[in-house]
């Protein structure tokens, strides 16, 4: 049995416990021993060094490595070999610089649980750390303590725990000390129990600790993150790109080199062709160019107040087509409010927004004036009087501190709205007596000296108030309930002062009885946990974006469905569901209603788990938002991780992708734009650099074919590779935002996919002019001039290339109604390579590291007259594809 089914007594006695005595010396270390320590495992970070060796962890890297060893074996001249390899180490550098973390998950969760606890050892109360705790220690629980491990409570005095960083659900929960006999509950519904992590709000107990460390329900959080490994949807891709590519080389190899061998082709010749031919397949610039569009990124969702952690969560959250939310923190704003008021069976709208203190009290649409007379003004009296919180503004993070009950919170900052102030009313009503509140009387008191009359202030459970209301029930309390409000009673009561009796004892009997009979009902309070009032349209865009936006919270079903219906999150026809439910479905069962179920409530962490994880499997990209240890789980599973800057766990924070910094929820559909419009950016550079690696494929193997010596060499591959693709591919990824991103139509008219066939298509329609043009030049010199022949071939690429870039600015679009001058980084960087290239060809040094010779204008017309027909293929292609699609 789990310890909440068990009684006091029987779970004191399975833990070794003594509730007055507490553990003595040796039962401490002999518990430790036997159930281990209250600390969590912590790994060793990361050296710099480390990740440095693992940029190179890389299959194409060690094609191009041992591109390089075959090189300096076997060619003429090393020296291409040595540029080989300060290319790779260049690469690597630049990814150690940008992988370096500065905190991991684990060492996020010890910070945030740390702390001191009261135990009772040796007949004494001790303070000590939290991590010397062991099972069968009693701890002592005060309002205001973070608690130290789980616990069973043995002895409870009105405590109340707020549990929503692990558990999701906003209203703080009343604990008891009774045996719970249902088996399997979740953490929500254990309710004599106490666990790591979680707040007092108010009230004391005595608590046996029977799970400590990577037992406890924290730990077990800790445990689940630790062995989820999830890769960003971008890397998924390059990685499975970079495994078709090696096929594709080494099928490539076996089958050049049985032609030039069965053509009797030297093999050293061959060796040296195909180490060329590796170099041509590998796009050795993209990883920095790609680095440099994601970094790129990363600074325009700076402005837009979301903070990335790991860069390539940029481009996927444009990809995401599932958003998982929680809804405390995330759709609301963990904020209690008054929102209605029912009083004389009218019901009143009260504005604002969270514990702001401005609002107006609405019938009707319209401001009303509350008379003093009334009994709307006089709720606003007991809820100032009764009032014990208190409620700090934090300037910098735009946060409310609550020290005490929040639903009290919220009832004093409707006084406020109403217009009182509390230190004028204490002056006109003079306390004389309090009944604090408790779980069983369910009400709390104060009676006070008005007028030189007694007068008694009531606030409550609408369901205890009712029954012992003189005036009857109120027909609206029914209706702020279906609204899924949590409903909270006020009423009053006058009675004699002379017959205030002065015993203490007498005194209690006395107040007892006029609050428990015949009171004035005054009316009800109903309170939500304010919604975040940009959510409704943020949840109407990403539906229209074509981004399904999915509930899952720890909180109660009626509450969830109240704020998704108020969100506009669920729709007619969705289902919810909740996490026993979900439970007990079949993985068949799931999968066929994925895409109907909107709202998921009751779920425990490992729930949002699994949840998220059969999503994944659906091959679905998924995006999670949350801030508490509950979601943290949930972050590191999905596809991307989004957590809250200002409300959020530093657990939760550490666990995610990306930051909201504000805690503005609109900032996620502005990212979804930015993160498509670098998905488009990523399209063009990888169309661009595989355009022309493919062209040099084809180069190097019509050479081969046709019994030529090789057209260009690995230098030359190099050049065309890095500097000229490098910075034109630069300009290309500073294209201005395309229209209409956030349109479903838009997106779902394109593959969700780096690389497709589409893509494919058109890399093979720019790149075969490329060959053959460049190859044809090739052959009209090599007989008589090698290495002019070799300049002439690398100046046509090149040339073929600047052409292409421009064609690479819009897959539909003419670049003539894009606008020559739109994108002026491209006119730049077009500019630049034109001079590099000039220095290639007409500086020693440069013609001495790669074989270059100075051409004459004739010979530059040849290459310009050959290459420039790409620009109108390309055209006519795009006018092609509009044609089709306007009449498709």
């Amino acid at each position: 049995m789990q310890p909440y089914q068990l009684s006091i007594q029987q779970v004191l006695e399975r833990f070794n416990a003594d509730p007055k005595r507490g553990l003595t010396k040796e039962e401490v270390s002999k518990h430790e021993k036997e159930y281990g320590t209250n600390a969590l495992p912590e790994k060793p970070p990361v050296s710099w060094f480390w990740i440095f060796i693992t940029q190179f962890q890389n299959p194409l890297i060690y094609i191009l490595l041992a591109a390089a060893v075959l090189i300096f074996l076997f060619a003429d001249e090393p020296l291409d070999a040595f540029i080989i390899t300060g290319v790779l180490f260049f690469n690597a550098i630049i990814g150690t610089i940008q992988e370096g973390r500065t905190a991991s998950i684990l060492s996020g969760l010890n910070k945030f649980i740390k702390s001191n606890a009261i135990v009772i050892r040796g007949n004494k109360k001790q303070l000590v750390d939290e991590k010397d705790i062991v099972v069968g220690d009693i701890l002592v629980l005060q309002e205001g303590e973070r608690i130290p491990a789980d616990a069973r409570i043995i002895e409870n005095n009105s405590l109340k725990i707020n549990e929503s960083v692990l558990t999701g659900e906003s209203l703080p929960v009343r604990k008891t000390e009774d045996a719970i006999k249902s088996p399997d509950l979740p953490v929500a519904d254990q309710k004599n129990m106490v666990f790591k992590g979680t707040f007092i709000v108010s009230g004391w107990a005595k608590a046996v600790v029977v799970a400590t460390g990577v037992n406890s329900e924290l730990g077990k959080i800790h445990a689940t993150i630790e062995h989820i490994d999830t890769d960003m949807p971008l890397k998924k891709e390059l990685d499975r790109l970079s495994y078709w590519l090696l096929f594709f080389i080494l099928g490539m190899c076996v089958f050049l080199f049985s032609i030039g061998y069965w053509m009797g082709r030297p093999v050293k010749e061959l060796i040296v062709m195909l180490t060329a031919l590796f170099i041509c397949v590998i796009p050795e610039g993209l990883p920095v160019v790609l680095t440099l569009v994601l970094v790129t990124g990363v600074y325009r969702m700076a402005k837009h107040k979301v903070l990335v952690k790991r860069m390539q969560a940029v481009e996927g959250l444009g990809r995401a087509q599932v958003i998982v939310v929680d809804k405390t923190g995330t759709l609301t704003r963990n904020e209690m409010m008054v929102c209605k008021v029912c009083s004389d069976n009218i019901i009143y709208s009260v504005s604002g927004r969270g514990y702001y203190d401005t609002g107006e009290i609405c019938h009707e649409g319209k401001e009303v004036s509350v008379k003093k007379d009334s009994d709307l003004y006089k709720m606003a009296v007991v809820n100032s009087l009764l009032n014990s919180t208190e409620i700090n503004f934090e300037p910098k993070t735009k946060i409310f501190d609550i020290k005490g009950e929040p639903t009290e919170a919220a009832l004093f900052i409707f006084s406020k709205k109403v217009g009182l102030k509390k230190e004028e009313l204490e002056k006109e009503y003079k306390k004389i007596y309090e009944i604090p509140f408790d779980s069983r009387l369910r009400y709390h008191a104060g009676f006070y000296e008005h007028d030189g009359k007694g007068i008694a202030f009531l606030s409550g459970s609408p369901e205890e108030m009712i029954v012992r209301a003189a005036n009857g029930t109120n027909n609206c309390y029914q209706e702020l309930l279906e609204k899924g409000l949590r409903v909270v009673a006020s009423g009053q009561k006058e009675f004699d002062l002379s017959a205030v009796p002065s015993s203490e004892q007498e005194r209690l009997t006395f107040f007892k009885t006029i609050a428990e009979n015949k009171i004035h009902l005054l009316g009800f309070c109903g309170i939500e946990d304010a919604i975040r009032s940009e959510v409704p349209d943020i949840v109407r865009q990403a539906r229209k974006a074509g981004i399904r936006i999915v509930m899952a919270t720890g909180d109660h079903q009626k509450t969830a469905m109240y704020v998704a219906k108020k969100t506009g999150l669920y729709q007619p026809g969705d289902m919810v569901i909740s996490g026993p439910e979900y439970q007990k479905m079949s993985e068949e069962e799931h999968s066929a209603n994925l895409d109907k179920i909107t709202v998921y409530s009751r779920v425990t962490p490992q729930d949002k788990l699994e949840i998220i994880t059969d999503m994944c499997k659906e091959g679905k990209i998924v995006a999670m938002t949350g801030d508490g240890v509950n979601d943290a789980p949930s972050l590191v599973a999905a596809d991307l991780g989004i957590a809250m800057g200002n409300i959020g766990t530093e657990v939760a924070k550490d666990a995610a992708d990306m930051i909201l910094l504000d805690d503005s929820f609109v900032n996620i559909i502005d990212a979804v734009e930015q993160g498509r419009h670098i998905f488009y950016s990523l399209k063009r550079v990888v169309l661009y650099f595989f355009a022309t690696n493919f062209g040099e494929i084809v180069v190097v193997l019509f050479g081969l074919l046709m019994n030529m010596p090789l057209p260009i060499t690995a230098a030359q591959i190099l050049w065309l590779n890095l500097i000229t693709d490098g910075f034109l591919d630069i300009g290309l990824s500073m294209e201005p935002q395309e229209p209409g991103l956030l349109e479903q139509k838009f997106w779902l008219t394109e593959k969700i996919k780096l690389v497709d066939w589409q893509l494919i298509a058109k890399m093979l329609f720019m790149a075969v002019p490329m060959g053959i043009g460049s190859i044809w030049v090739f052959s009209q010199y090599y007989q008589t001039d090698l290495r002019l022949a070799r300049t002439m071939t690398l100046l046509t690429m090149a040339m073929f290339q600047w052409f292409n870039a421009w064609n690479c600015r819009s897959m539909t679009k003419s670049v003539f109604r894009i606008g020559l001058f739109s994108n002026i980084w491209l006119i730049i960087a077009t500019g630049f390579v034109l001079f590099l290239q000039f220095m290639l060809l007409y500086t020693t040094s440069m013609q001495y590291l790669f074989k270059t010779v100075p051409l004459n204008c004739a010979q530059w017309s040849l290459v310009i007259l050959v290459s420039c027909p790409i620009l109108f293929l390309e055209e006519i292609r795009k006018w092609v594809v509009r044609r089709w699609f306007t009449h498709a």
